[in-house]
């Protein structure tokens, strides 16, 4: 049986493990874990049934695929506690980590036939409807690559991508649950300053939120094409729209993503 360790049990880590025992295709007894947090851990034992390790080595040492789910400025020290592991050559790494490339995890790790894997999952791998880019130009086998990928299936879609193009996927599918929200909770705010109840108000924007983005997925229209159905001429709802394009709706959408990726690319040092 092949075996999974969680280093790093927050909110994406955290998750991660839940979407993989819940789709039955990980055993809980095939999955060790540990955080710096050791309430979290005992949590994941007590919950889902998980082995607790003590430390990052127990944990890579007790494991074929490690999963580094901890934050960018915490990973050399992961690493550096790591790299005396018995053989590493055997494991296969997958890192979560932002802005934190494949080639300085290896020499981090000190054996430059290492196989590490970047993915990158948002937040929505809370609720099972992630979409993660695994990093195609990763140094690992194909039969490395669908266990990888059969990690993230767990917990929704998955792409492949070269790692150069990781940070434009995760402003793109990463920081956009953040704008998402910020544009549901104008919505929500838009209907409580026309009289509606802010419960409701809330309700009724999330609704209309997820009935659009389920309505495109199952569309073969472009997204346009699918806005136009929405605006008969003269109507309402192309008054609304008209503001929106006065105002750089778009333009400010693209702005924001473009703010991500140049913060990403800077913690990369691109």
């Amino acid at each position: 049986m092949m075996r999974y360790g969680f280093i790093g049990l927050g909110n994406m880590g955290g998750a991660i493990l839940r979407g993989m025992i819940a789709c039955g295709r990980f055993p809980a007894e095939s999955v060790t874990g540990f955080d710096a947090d050791a309430r979290k851990v005992r949590a994941f034992a007590e919950e889902a049934g998980i082995k607790e390790a003590k430390d990052c080595a127990e944990t890579a040492e007790d494991s074929d695929v490690i999963i580094l789910a901890v934050k960018p400025q915490q990973l050399p020290g992961v690493l550096a506690e790591i790299a005396g592991v018995n053989r590493l050559t055997e494991k296969l790494f997958i890192s979560i980590a932002a802005g934190f490339p494949i080639e300085r995890i290896v020499s981090l790790l000190g054996q430059p036939s290492v196989s590490v894997i970047r993915a990158m999952p948002n937040l929505n791998a809370a609720v099972r409807e992630a979409i993660t880019a695994l990093c195609q130009d990763s140094p690992a086998s194909e039969e490395q690559f669908e266990t990888a990928r059969a990690v993230f299936e767990s917990v929704g879609d998955v792409v492949m991508l070269p790692e150069r193009q990781l940070g434009v996927f995760s402003a793109v599918a990463g920081a956009s649950p953040a704008f998402t929200f910020m544009y549901a909770d104008a919505l929500a705010m838009a209907g409580v300053q026309a009289g509606l109840p802010r419960d409701l108000s809330v309700r009724i924007a999330l609704q209309a939120v997820k009935g659009s983005a389920v309505n495109a997925v199952g569309s073969s229209e472009h997204l346009d094409s699918l806005r136009d159905r929405v605006c008969s001429p003269g109507g309402t709802t192309i008054e609304g729209v008209a503001v929106l394009e006065e105002n750089g709706f778009k333009g400010i959408v693209m702005d924001a993503i473009r703010a991500v990726i140049d913060k990403d690319d800077m913690l990369s040092g691109r």
